[in-house]
């Protein structure tokens, strides 16, 4: 069976792949030309270029204007268009993807715990963004946006890589969700400051925020 220029560049795709990894290129170095890779690999440059392009698309590669094209670290935006489209396609349940943003926060907030009971991290980006979120109530979008701040920074302080870049790759697509969850509990009162901000104490941490900061045996 003959083999299509699609099949050819995806098979080049994960050749230049692999020899990324094989030289231990980083962030910003250049892959070999276009000329070179054709040759390398017994295909024409059209086939080379179509597998950048898709490098490009994945986030693996960046591409300029009369250079070559140059290795990138993909960004969750890139998982966040798969999941988009999955979602658009029905080929995936919103619920399983709350429950996997669900599942995540937790340990990343487990994992915070564990940190800040070392004497590792920093509480100071978590009580910023939960003293935001009191002043916010009453203001969807900044409230939402705060409350996305304050799980970044448990997910920082958390300090693991691959929980963080889903929860980032997630959290555009479920923005619908956040604000029909905020205008939910809005509807029921419980969107609320603060105890302390209320009464004019000093400021409180939230139970998940309280539970990270306590000390650990």
């Amino acid at each position: 069976m003959a083999i299509g220029r699609t099949t050819l560049s995806q098979h080049v795709a994960q050749e230049i792949i692999g020899e990324i990894k094989l030289r231990g290129l980083r962030a910003g170095d250049e892959i070999p030309a276009e000329a070179e890779l054709a040759e390398r690999h017994g295909v024409n440059r059209l086939d080379v270029r179509e597998a950048i392009r898709t490098l490009v698309a994945c986030g693996a590669l960046i591409l300029s204007q009369g250079k070559r094209a140059r290795v990138a670290v993909p960004a969750p935006a890139v998982l966040e268009q798969i999941l988009d489209f999955r979602l658009s396609q029905n080929s995936m349940d919103l619920a399983d993807l709350l429950d996997t943003r669900r599942v995540i926060e937790a340990e990343l907030a487990r994992r915070a715990a564990v940190r800040r009971g070392a004497g590792e991290g920093s509480m100071t980006e978590v009580d910023r963004a939960l003293a935001t979120m009191g002043h916010a109530v009453g203001e969807p979008e900044a409230f939402i946006a705060a409350d996305l701040a304050f799980h970044q920074a448990v997910a920082e302080l958390a300090a693991s890589g691959p929980f963080s870049f889903v929860l980032t790759a997630m959290n555009g697509i479920l923005l619908d969700s956040r604000r029909a969850s905020y205008h939910g509990r809005e509807r029921r009162g419980r969107v609320r400051k603060p105890r302390a901000m209320r009464t004019g104490a000093s400021p409180t941490r939230s139970p998940v925020a309280t539970g990270i900061a306590r000390p650990r045996p």
